[in-house]
């Protein structure tokens, strides 16, 4: 009988055993199911890895427990690990010590052998350890036994928790903590990031041993907390972006945005307006257009609308402007939109999907349903095709 393998990954353990019912379960629920958008500014891997919370709400995460690994078996591929505490229970583990992990651990010291947070599920009546994380630190569990208790409706309380834990010594903890900003929306890191302390957020953001993905938040955050200094500090990153800082320019343009409007939003203008920027520097603000859309969508409405103008204007960047329009129902351009179709610089197969997509979802305007029809008969795949993929999406 074909039975799910286990397979290592470098620090943690996964079993298919569980994965195969619950952890294929979270990744449909995350990369089919709409959610509330996630921080804009941060990676699309950041926002998909599981943090320790999302772990613990699946079904599958029957028992949570942290264990010492021992008597590891390189034959065998097994490791035992030895029950330091029950984080989470059930009357399956009855008063067992020790649980047999079909993974081979390395125990290189074991007088003071690594220590696991350990996910288990139960499949087929016997106890299924389906993910471990390595914790560096004996204090490290009380950061998730904190976790396990937060409100998930005070997500700003929750914000603040985790804040204090970004610059935590164990790697695994640091970590979950910052992947609990990268599943936050823009409006509820908006709303949390005038509370945070800027002392914190500028030794981050100057100290090289910072992981460069979370650059772009931290700059982020300390303009919303910061002072003129900091403005001065944050346009300096803009105007001398090096390697370790180009991927995070989206977040120190935010931030100036935060501290200085009118000349971070002309710089954010000029920027998608000329072609001849690196188009990793046009991608960038065209992110923090997104960012500032979804933290503060009537207080920034205008200057986002001018920025999308000069993404389609330019035409590099339009069907980006023009799809992220379509996302957030923005009308009031639809008829200079699909005016563009076929015409020289909007006449590539992308560009066309991007237009009918856009037009098949302003139903209720009589320009977009006529030019519908117009498509239909011209090219009724590209637009059954288009439907499909709108019906997919929903």
């Amino acid at each position: 009988m074909w039975k799910r393998p286990s397979f290592w990954v470098p620090f943690v353990f996964f079993s298919w055993s569980t994965w195969g019912l619950g952890g294929l379960l979270f990744l449909h629920l995350v990369a089919l199911v709409p959610q509330a958008p996630a921080c804009s500014l941060c990676g699309a891997a950041l926002r998909q890895a599981p943090t320790f919370r999302q772990e613990a709400a699946l079904e599958t995460a029957r028992i949570i427990l942290v264990g010492t690994a021992e008597n590891p078996q390189l034959t065998t591929r097994t490791t035992d690990l030895r029950i330091v505490e029950v984080l989470r229970s059930d009357p399956i583990l009855k008063d067992k010590k020790v649980l047999s992990v079909k993974q081979y651990l390395p125990v290189s010291d074991p007088k003071n052998p690594p220590r696991f947070l350990v996910f288990c599920d139960i499949y087929k009546g016997e106890l299924d350890p389906f993910r471990g994380v390595p914790l560096q630190r004996t204090d490290s569990v009380e950061y998730v036994r904190q976790v396990l208790k937060l409100d998930p409706k005070d997500q700003t309380g929750n914000l603040l928790f985790f804040f204090r834990y970004l610059d935590n010594p164990d790697p695994e903890i640091a970590r979950d903590a910052f992947l609990e900003f990268a599943k936050a929306t823009d409006q509820e890191i908006a709303r949390v990031a005038r509370r945070l302390d800027p002392a914190k957020l500028r030794t981050w953001l100057k100290a090289p041993e910072t992981p460069v993905e979370r650059l772009s938040v931290y700059a982020l955050l300390l303009g919303a907390c910061g002072n003129d200094d900091d403005a001065r500090f944050l346009k300096s990153m803009l105007d001398e972006a090096s390697e370790r800082t180009a991927n995070a320019y989206d977040g120190f343009l935010a931030g100036y945005i935060h501290l200085r409007p009118r000349e971070g939003w002309e710089l954010t203008h000029s920027l998608l307006r000329d072609g001849r920027k690196p188009m990793l520097i046009r991608l960038a603000a065209a992110r923090t257009l997104s960012y500032f859309h979804g933290a503060q969508p009537k207080e920034s409405a205008g200057e986002v609308q001018k920025g999308l103008d000069a993404m389609i204007a330019q035409g590099e960047l339009a069907d980006i402007a023009i799809e992220d329009m379509r996302r957030w129902g923005i009308r009031n351009r639809t008829r200079d939109i699909l005016g563009l179709y076929g015409k020289k610089g909007f006449d590539a197969p992308l560009m066309k999907r991007t237009l009918v997509r856009y037009a098949l979802c302003c139903k209720d305007d009589p320009a977009a349903r006529a030019f519908i029809e117009e498509r239909r008969r011209e090219d009724a795949d590209l637009v059954k095709g288009v439907e499909e993929e709108l019906q997919f999406e929903k």
